[in-house]
């Protein structure tokens, strides 16, 4: 049984020379390759060896330190065991004390009986001197025909010597190469056993390979480091990673990485030897910021854009399609049925930047004094089959996606803001809805028809805003227009629609691929004359059309909401306002499908409802076009009841995922534009709600974002607070405010 014995530890792994290459991991005692694994070399000492005890100041190399340390006066805790002592080194190293098991024990240096600590760095030095990887190679030459040999054999072939200074360094020769012989027995006694021909052959080619990939990836490395010293703006091309073809393997094998961590398990090895070889963690949100400080991806890059990137671009049989759609148009299903409504005056209302411009509003006052108002919504229908290869594709994105830094569109653009959207001036093809509304704003008369438009006005909200401030007696049909859509929220109201709005962030980014993009953030307000006027009489086409639908039997994707108690007990003392707004939000049901009936919506305060007005943007309205163009023309619909579900609800599935890339991006960009205020910019901020400790959930009212905050005073739902900005990292997700005072 081994007596336990202290073990000071002279040299660890850091106190290793300078001059040592990264190849090499930390014994004091000597160099160890990381990729191999290290193996026992037997002591000299027989005695010591057989009897298992190693005397006091014994020089030997133990494994789970890899470090060099002598044998010292006093016994570790756990029997059996030795305590190693890291004394104070030159370089500062040492002072731990680690309790270690004889099996750990990789090598007794032979021929020392009490090893002095001064001459520790001299040893090693001359170890350094003495190490030829070559000398191996001689070895193994002239001792190929042994069956079994011994470090000492080795270093008296080599050396012609068998000091402790020779079969150390034979040992530390033998740790790092095993081309040439292979270790047969482990332990204090290990012996060793020349490899044959034929397998160093091999060994030697592999190290060959292995070397060489070794310097392309040191090759590559060296071109990361260099990158991300450059500042922003400076980077190289993202181009220039793929000039080569090793470069370009290894900056995919990064991206896959990030993009899709679990697809590939060659690019997460290739990109996880990387991040080893620059020291960093081997995790995807690393391997991101290294792509962006190397060039590779933008300093903004929205990373879930990328990850669907192969879903959002066009394919080249898209774009063939668009072209060939451009040079030969069908002709028009509908021709003979498509009413003239030219005459009409047609205000096309949306934000300034819109490019799809899907609807257009009429309106005049019959001989009777009722209102009559048309909704003329873009026919993307008149040019394309629902079985083309464009509309499969818009069915397969289920939505337009709005970010600040640009639109995916479901149709080409080539299409979805040319001969799609209805521009002003130009004769456009429509599908119309016509309302008469009854004084009390209720539908009296409705009707559906294909026609033919000229938009004569393209408005943004803020042009309509202003002609209805300043009552402008040349426009009195929008006038008319904004009449109609008071009786028509009077009339949702007294039939229990609730209204919950409240402002929303509007950020707009230029030149979001550039290291200091340009960020302009604006209040949407939606409750404003314009946004009213345009939503009630959307909302009133989507009644009339659920109506016809149901009238003929067609089927259509109806949507409905079962009633809630919006008087409960949980909104009597929430305040009006954004927390009442939000509180009832929480409070409205989930959207009931169906695709035989209308149903009622109750938050709409609507007996039926169908979306119709946004074909260009939206495919769940797509596909109650196709329906009722058929209708119109006689012809079955295309699509039966259960295919109207799936592809509705298909439709919806994407519309949540964009509704998520929009929130997501919209987060993102105000947090960039709160990291560029000065710290401890303040902010007034409504109390929405508390949700656990002191946190409470806040809307910042000058920019109308929602976000949280620790409170450090007791304040109410719907208390006034200040805030102050402390800290924001778009990139962290991480928004942090300090509580000023109340209000």
């Amino acid at each position: 049984m081994f007596s336990r014995r202290t073990v000071t530890v002279w040299e660890s792994h850091r106190a290793l020379c300078r001059r040592w290459t990264d190849e090499i991991a930390g014994a004091a005692a000597g160099r160890i390759v990381l990729q191999h694994k290290e193996e026992f070399c037997r002591s000299t000492s027989g005695t010591r060896a057989s009897s298992g005890l190693l005397g006091s100041g014994a020089f030997i190399r133990f494994k789970s330190l890899k470090a060099v340390c002598t044998v010292s006066a006093g016994g570790g805790r756990n029997y059996g065991s030795y305590n190693t002592a890291l004394h104070q080194l030159p370089n500062g190293q040492g002072g731990n004390t680690y309790s270690v098991r004889p099996q750990q024990i990789t090598y007794v240096v032979p021929g020392i009986e009490d090893f002095n600590p001064s001459n520790i760095v001299s040893f090693l030095r001359s170890v350094d001197d003495l190490e030829d990887m070559d000398l191996l190679e001689v070895a193994w030459e002239e001792m190929s025909s042994e069956k079994l040999v011994f470090p000492e054999n080795l270093a008296k072939v080599i050396y012609s010597e068998t000091s402790p200074i020779e079969c150390y360094t034979v040992h530390r020769m033998l740790s790092n190469n095993q081309i040439y012989f292979r270790c047969k027995q482990q332990g204090l006694n290990p012996t060793y056993e020349p490899r044959p021909p034929s397998q160093v052959k091999e060994l030697l080619q592999k190290h060959l390979a292995d070397e060489k990939a070794r310097k392309l990836l040191l090759s590559y490395v060296a071109a990361v480091k260099a990158a991300l010293q450059c500042p922003q703006g400076e980077k190289p091309a993202a181009s220039t990673w793929s000039e080569d073809d090793y470069f370009h393997t290894r900056t995919e094998a990064l991206k896959s990485y990030v993009l899709k961590p679990q697809k590939d398990p060659t690019h997460k090895k290739y990109a996880e030897e990387v991040l080893e070889t620059l020291n960093l963690t081997k995790n995807p949100v690393i391997a991101l910021n290294l792509l962006i400080g190397m060039g590779v991806f933008p300093l903004h890059v929205n990373v879930d854009l990328v990850k669907m990137k192969d879903q959002l671009e066009f394919t080249k049989d898209h774009l063939a399609a668009v072209e060939h759609f451009l040079n030969s148009p069908q002709d028009d299903p509908d021709m003979g049925t498509r009413k003239d409504l030219t005459a009409l005056k047609v205000y096309t209302i949306d934000s300034e930047d819109t490019d799809e411009i899907d609807d257009g509003l009429s309106a005049t006052r019959l001989a009777d004094g009722r209102i009559k108002v048309w909704v003329h919504v873009a026919d993307p229908t008149r040019w394309l089959p629902h079985d083309h290869i464009l509309t499969r594709e818009a069915e397969a994105r289920g939505t337009s996606i709005y970010l600040p830094d640009g639109t995916v569109p479901m149709f080409p653009m080539e299409l979805a803001a040319g001969v799609m959207s209805l521009k002003q001036g130009t004769e456009c093809c429509a599908v119309s809805v016509s309302v008469v509304l009854h004084e009390d704003g209720s539908i009296a008369e409705y009707a559906v028809m294909n026609s033919t438009v000229r938009p004569t006005y393209r408005l943004s909200y803020d042009n309509v805003t202003e002609l209805l401030l300043m009552e402008v007696p040349e426009e009195p049909e929008l006038y008319l227009l904004a009449e109609a859509a008071t009786m028509r929220a009077n009339w949702r109201h007294s039939q229990g629609a609730i209204t919950a709005q409240v402002p929303e962030t509007d950020v707009k980014v230029t030149n979001a691929d550039s290291p200091d993009p340009t960020i302009e953030l604006t209040v949407k307000d939606q409750s404003t004359p314009a946004m009213q006027l345009v939503a009630e009489m959307m909302i009133m086409c989507g009644e009339a059309i659920a109506s016809i639908g149901e009238e003929n039997r067609l089927s259509l994707p109806y949507r409905g909401q079962a009633q809630t108690d919006y008087g409960s007990r949980e909104l009597s003392n929430v305040p009006d306002g954004p927390c009442r707004a939000f509180a009832t939000r929480r409070l409205l049901g989930a959207v009931d499908m169906s695709s035989t009936r209308k149903m009622a919506h109750a938050s709409l305060g609507l007996p039926g409802y169908v979306q119709f007005t946004s074909p260009i943007r939206r495919y769940g309205d797509l596909i109650a076009h196709y329906q009722v163009k058929a209708f119109l023309r006689g012809d079955v619909p295309p699509y039966n009841s259960g295919s109207v579900e799936a592809k509705t609800a298909l439709a919806n599935v994407r519309s949540k995922e964009a509704r998520r890339l929009q929130s997501s991006a919209v987060r993102y960009w105000t947090l960039a534009y709160f990291q560029r205020q000065p710290k401890g910019k303040i902010y007034e901020a409504v109390v929405l709600q508390f949700m656990k400790d002191r946190q409470a959930s806040i809307f910042l009212v000058d920019v109308a974002f929602k976000c949280s905050v620790m409170l450090t005073s007791s304040v109410s739902v719907g208390s006034e607070i200040l805030v102050a900005i402390h800290e924001s990292d778009p990139r962290k997700d991480v928004l942090t405010l300090k509580h000023l005072s109340n209000l």
